[in-house]
């Protein structure tokens, strides 16, 4: 960073493992280094580490459960690559002894002053070391997929969130085109995220290509359905987060304002008034909905269940 104030500390959390949160921190991490964003991502999953398989560090030199352990210096385990700074963890279960978590925070602080984006892949799940992990950060970023047992959990984690005092800064659901998803808004409402980024990432086959070969899938095949999702994610959070950066000149043209009353298009005013207005057919696509009225009454089925779960 060049003004010396400090980055943004953002955990990545889900109540359950292999909803693709690893997937989600690599790839916004990602979307934001393409927009010439400082990026650091950190394993903070210590008890499943994972984080350097997704971008080709299978046996790193040092990784942060050296650092944990006082074995090796942050600088050493800090790898960079593509535009990122990753801190792996290691996949040893040895490892998992002898750590040190209270230093994680000193970790953060110090990745904080270096970076404008710090992202922090957190375990699944409700355990100490996540605890830790989420406490650290600024915000948390929630993902899940719809099943229900995913959303119980997400739920789970959101009110482990709440106590720790730090602020859920949005909701993303995952493999919204296969069949295992309906109704975004609604489950949004369910989650209590309605008033925070609600982004779904539809189930694309481009994200298994990019994992098999270690390249985050908004820089592998930027044009892919699920790359665009995450690069309107990073977009959205980084509105919310004033990282103004991810805003060039270049991309103004991709939006068009509208009045929230009569949905026409405006000039540009009060930013609270600005609508973006984004075409029904990409939502529809992104969302993996279907307009059909067999996938209407799923949908209101699904929801109903959802409600009912969280009531």
């Amino acid at each position: 960073m060049d003004d010396g104030s400090d980055g943004f500390a953002l955990a990545i959390a889900s109540g359950k493992g292999g909803v693709g949160k690893t997937t989600t921190a690599v790839n916004l991490g990602a979307a934001f280094a393409e927009a010439d964003l400082e990026v650091a991502i950190v394993d903070a999953d210590l008890g499943m580490a994972n984080l350097g398989a997704f971008v080709g560090l299978t046996t790193p030199d040092a990784t942060i459960h050296d650092v944990l352990a006082s074995e090796a210096t942050l600088e050493d385990a800090c790898h960079r690559g593509g535009g990122l700074t990753i801190v792996p963890g290691s996949t040893d279960l040895d490892s998992f002894t002898g750590l040190d978590t209270d230093i994680l925070e000193d970790i953060v602080e110090d990745l904080r002053a270096r970076f404008d984006v710090v992202i922090l892949d957190a375990g699944a799940g409700l355990s100490h070391e996540v605890g830790v992990s989420l406490q650290v950060a600024d915000a948390v970023l929630l993902v899940t997929t719809a099943e229900l047992s995913s959303l119980t959990d997400a739920a789970k984690t959101g009110e482990l969130v709440e106590r720790l005092d730090v602020p859920v800064v949005g909701a993303v659901f995952t493999r919204t085109g296969d069949g295992s998803f309906e109704d975004v808004e609604g489950i949004a409402t369910a989650l209590g995220t309605t008033d925070a980024v609600t982004v779904s990432v539809p189930y694309d086959r481009s994200v298994h290509r990019s994992i098999r070969k270690g390249i985050p899938v908004v820089m592998d095949a930027p044009d892919a359905p699920a790359s665009q999702a995450y690069d309107r994610l990073a977009r959205s959070l980084a509105d919310l987060l004033d990282l103004d950066a991810l805003f060039s000149p270049d991309d103004e043209d991709e939006f068009v304002w509208v009045d929230p009353d009569t949905g026409d298009e405006t000039a540009e005013s009060d930013p609270d008034d600005k609508v973006v207005d984004v075409p029904l057919a990409e939502l529809i696509r992104e969302a993996g909905l279907d307009e059909s009225e067999a996938a209407t009454e799923e949908r209101v089925q699904l929801l109903d269940r959802v409600r009912s779960r969280f009531s």
